[in-house]
């Protein structure tokens, strides 16, 4: 699952140092999707750092319960534009995800999925309050509201997708 942060378990209802903080109960929430799937994480968030070490360590420091569901994060595509010559590009999230995916899982005949001899063993979820999104990713897309971030109705269509393993 890809996860945002803000205005998903971060809410203006959880506030730390005047910023949105983690909310015990959309992580509550996060947990029972967590449960119910089986699913991993892979921060998609601007609270990922540029690596794996430093974001674990931020996000324990930030109360997150559930660093050992996290096992990547997604490149920050701004790395790569040239602050020398101040060029600013908006790129969206959705580019991000896709470049894990074609990092992160194993390809065969040009699709990016893992075959088992049965069928399929891997889909995946972004849940973002943002809708910065490839078109082919709609299907495993869920959409927050940045106000009430996670709610039972939207784990509920994460756990659908998540369970459903719909072929991406």
């Amino acid at each position: 699952m890809f996860l945002d942060i803000d205005g998903v378990i971060a809410v203006p209802e959880c506030i730390k140092d005047g910023q949105w903080a983690l909310c015990d109960n959309r992580q509550q929430i996060l947990g029972r999707i967590l449960t119910e799937t089986g699913a991993e994480i892979v921060l998609s968030s601007s609270w990922r750092k540029w690596d794996m070490e430093s974001t674990l360590e931020f996000m324990k420091g930030e109360g997150f319960l559930f660093c050992d569901k996290i096992v990547g994060i997604t490149i920050r595509a701004y790395q790569y534009l040239d602050r020398t010559k101040k060029i600013h590009l908006s790129i969206p999230r959705g580019v991000e995800i896709k470049q894990w995916l074609d990092t992160n899982v194993h390809s065969e005949n040009g699709l990016n999925f893992v075959r088992k001899s049965w069928g399929f063993d891997y889909t995946y979820c972004i849940l973002d309050d943002e809708t910065d999104m490839l078109y082919n990713q709609r299907n495993f897309f869920v959409h927050t509201d940045s106000i009430q971030g996670l709610t039972e109705e939207k784990a509920d269509e994460v756990i659908e997708i998540l369970n459903n393993k719909i072929l991406p």
